[in-house]
């Protein structure tokens, strides 16, 4: 009882910025207060100088894009821009719709005519925080490269700032939040925009941490803000935390459960995400409930962890096993957080279970490391024929329609960092060669941090507006706001290779604005499947009245990808031709003798496509 009142009375003096600093014993002492010392201790307080070592640390991670901010993307281990270009979309269109009011938000030119294709996919509606760049500058690239690094910043910075809430040293928790930012598998996906911002996740807990020592209305309202954005940012994300939580957070409440007080305040904390998120999930259920959208249980098999991806590294560790090099050639996911952090980790976890001030903290990081390890294995994991994924489909909204359950994975990655966290807390804070342990304890967390043999960044150089002009500017010019466009040719294959050039003409639907037929995304409308096997023919007349019917006015061909063929003038007729982007503009002309054609038809539901899910 002593040590917990301890660490509130040192929780409330940082969170009301006193000008007395607290000793390490608890102590107070007062101090001058000048200008200078006051602006230092609140840099201090709140970690903004760490926060600029954590954006030179994501600078360095992710090189040379510092230099190519504005002309390249990360590919991370994509090994195609697919997905890249699929999120820079998604970034415009945030920005776009907010510049108007959001009027038609879920309604975006990709797959016309069908209606809500922006829930399809992540929409990650908190892009618009880099709304300006695109508003003032025009540069898309530029705006998804400020969000990537400032999202690996945060993950740096919010975990520095959980670790001193909970009273670790100060180097301990600059060297963890260091571990954090540079965890593999967030550097393994720096082609996924998405799947980077940790820092929702780490506020959540550190707002659970608060409403645990003092469960005030304040904090509690707090925790249901910092969830929702979690969600907001990235659905995955939200919805797995949301599992996770529920299975954890009876270790940090404890007793407090017992408590009618706190399940009000956990009321209306959960009461205000809910508000908060309601229209994007309105929309995602609607797109559900319509369409049936679910994954089959064989997808969900192929995109589940084995207990062995969790040995090898997206990349090769410094001192590797030739065995575990092997298993990387074959394994399809590669899981493991590196045996240093992992070696940390159950030092710390030994450690934080024989400490009583940090006892339940270690068990409730456990409980998620094991939990998420589970889940990440979908319904491969069974205990007696029974599946704990498998049930939670079945039940839990918005698990049927999850794409890849080895993600989980993020969160035994992140729930080792932290734990690696206490593992060097416990060497700094050891009796014995008290002189040495820093110097230990700093070598192994910068070990830690570079484990993983490093690589320069793959970038993906995203073409020049200027060579695409000619038949962009002429479809601003020519073309009605309302028109419809179709590329040609449509994807080929289904994998996410073949959606390349679809997600490229997505970017430049972003300066020419006008509808598509086509598109990429999580889910595929029905519609668009069956009009990409009848567009096999074109310039056939089958996939001429099929553009018809969804209302089609001008087709983009590509000449590169179309062998020159005969085109009948009273069906097609080329209008534009742009030599330098290799790109014809032909019209539909309209058919008389059937003054019905060219009206929408109504759309059938969406199916998945063995291309899989952006996210």
């Amino acid at each position: 009882m002593h040590q917990d009142t301890e660490v509130n009375t040192v929780a409330e003096v940082d969170e009301v910025g006193a000008s007395v600093v607290t000793a390490p014993d608890g102590r107070g002492r007062s101090v001058v207060s000048t200008p200078g010392r006051s602006l230092r201790r609140r840099l201090s307080r709140w970690g903004l100088i760490e926060l600029v070592g954590y954006f030179l640390l994501a600078t360095i991670a992710t090189w040379p894009l510092a230099v190519r901010c504005t002309s390249a993307l990360p590919l991370g281990t994509e090994s195609v821009a697919t997905v890249p270009l699929l999120n820079l979309w998604s970034v415009w269109w945030n920005a776009d719709r907010a510049a108007h009011f959001y009027r038609g938000y879920w309604d975006a030119p990709i797959f016309h005519p069908t209606e809500g294709a922006f829930a399809f996919s992540e929409p990650m509606p908190t892009t618009v925080v880099v709304g300006p760049i695109v508003w003032l500058s025009g540069q898309r690239v530029l705006a998804y490269n400020v969000l990537l690094l400032t999202a690996l910043a945060l993950n740096g910075w919010a975990a520095f700032r959980l670790l001193r809430y909970l009273r670790l040293r100060w180097l301990v928790c600059v060297l963890a939040g260091g571990i954090i930012e540079m965890l593999p598998m967030v550097q393994a996906e720096l082609g996924v925009l998405q799947l980077i911002p940790l820092f929702g996740i780490l506020w959540t807990l550190h707002a659970l941490c608060r409403f645990a020592r003092r469960p005030h209305w304040s904090h509690s309202l707090v925790l249901g803000a910092a969830f929702a954005f979690t969600y907001l940012t990235c659905a995955y994300y939200g919805l797995f935390l949301s599992i996770l939580l529920f299975i954890s957070s009876v270790w940090l409440l404890g007793k407090r459960f017992r408590e009618i007080g706190t399940w009000w305040r956990l009321t209306a904390g959960a009461g205000l995400a809910l508000l908060l998120v309601s229209p994007v999930v309105a929309a995602q259920i609607k797109i559900i409930r319509a369409h049936d959208l679910r994954r089959d249980h064989d997808w969900m098999n192929r995109l589940s962890a084995d207990l062995e991806h969790y040995v090898v590294t997206p990349r090769p560790q410094w001192l590797e096993p030739g065995r575990i090099a092997l298993l990387r050639d074959r394994s399809r996911f590669h899981l493991s957080p590196g045996w240093l952090k992992i070696a940390l980790a159950l030092l710390g976890a030994g450690a934080g279970l024989a400490s009583r001030r940090y006892r339940k903290w270690t068990a409730f990081c456990l409980t998620i490391a094991v939990a998420a390890l589970v889940l990440s294995q979908g319904p491969k994991f069974t205990v007696f024929g029974w599946s704990p994924y498998a049930w939670l489909t079945g039940w839990y909204p918005g698990m049927a329609q999850v794409r890849s359950p080895f993600r989980f994975a993020m969160f035994v990655q992140l729930a080792t960092g932290l734990l690696a966290a206490l593992g060097l807390q416990r060497i700094v804070t050891g009796r014995r060669w008290q002189p040495w342990r820093r110097i230990v304890a700093t070598c192994l967390g910068l070990l830690a941090l570079i484990e993983i043999v490093p690589a320069p960044q793959r970038l993906y150089a995203v073409p020049a507006l200027d060579a695409q002009r000619g038949w962009i500017e002429w479809l601003k010019r020519e073309t009605a706001p309302d028109t419809t466009i179709a590329v040609i040719p449509l994807p080929d294959g289904t994998n996410v290779k073949a959606y390349e050039e679809t997600a490229l003409h997505m970017y430049w639907g972003t300066f020419h604005h006008r509808r598509m037929i086509n598109g990429y995304s999580g889910f595929f409308p029905e519609s668009f499947l069956e009009t990409k096997s009848l567009l096999k023919d074109f310039p056939g007349s089958k996939s001429i009245e099929r553009l018809r019917e969804l209302g089609v006015g001008y087709c983009v061909v590509n000449r590169h990808a179309i062998p020159p063929v005969f085109v009948p003038k009273d069906e097609l007729t080329r209008i534009f031709g742009d030599d330098a982007a290799q790109i014809d503009v032909y019209r539909i002309e309209a058919l008389s003798r059937h003054p019905g054609r060219g009206q929408e038809t109504e759309t059938a539901g969406p199916r998945q496509d063995s291309s899989g899910e952006a996210s």
